[in-house]
């Protein structure tokens, strides 16, 4: 989707905040860092409400992760997964990335081109879903803001931080810290000798 028609798409939404919201939510599902870029901007040129517009963002952008690694949990489910898991080099794979696996769910979000298939894989081999989700929370709650702010500040130093602003960034802070200590108490991530045939 064209970044025109991705602001198009927001703006028309008009000045209803249910209506631009649910908008914003599903321009995340189609192309979530440029629409954090665009709302970013769009905040800058007050034609949005700043901290309604980060909460948008930050929903849809977990909510779209979450959904990635859901339907791997689906597909998972079949015969297919089964027959793709007995393969002895996938075993091998599995099991040398088993201490690693949750950090790799992590540094997906950062590589462009591997959310899709990393979060996918996640669910597909059943990682701990609880850890999955705190680490897809952290890393959202991370890169989101990031691509919010450079749009909002056009890629400068900030020129002035409005209040409304400081409020959703503070639960920016808040998830991150719940979903580091969810991730610290959840011991070495590994996929459960049950989830392998």
């Amino acid at each position: 989707m064209d970044l025109g028609n991705i602001a198009d798409f927001i703006v028309g939404a008009g000045d209803d905040p249910f209506t631009a919201g649910v908008t914003i939510f599903l321009a995340t599902l189609l192309a979530e860092d440029a629409t954090a870029m665009i709302v970013g901007v769009l905040v800058s040129r007050a034609i949005l409400a700043p901290a309604p517009a980060l909460g948008v963002l930050l929903a849809g952008t977990i909510s779209g992760d979450i959904m990635l690694h859901l339907a791997g949990r689906y597909a998972g489910e079949s015969c297919r997964r089964r027959a793709i898991l007995q393969r002895s080099a996938v075993r091998r794979a599995i099991a040398s990335l088993s201490q690693s696996t949750i950090w790799m769910v992590g540094l997906a979000r950062f590589v462009p081109g591997m959310r899709l298939p990393v979060y996918f894989a996640s669910g597909f081999v059943k990682l701990d879903f609880v850890r999955c989700l705190a680490m897809i929370m952290l890393t959202g709650c991370l890169w989101t803001p990031a691509l919010f702010w450079v749009g909002l500040t056009g890629g400068g130093p900030a020129t002035h931080v409005d209040s409304d602003i400081l409020r959703p960034l503070a639960l920016v802070v808040a998830l991150c810290l719940i979903a580091v200590w969810i991730m610290r108490a959840g011991g070495p991530t590994s996929v459960r000798k049950g989830d392998l045939p």
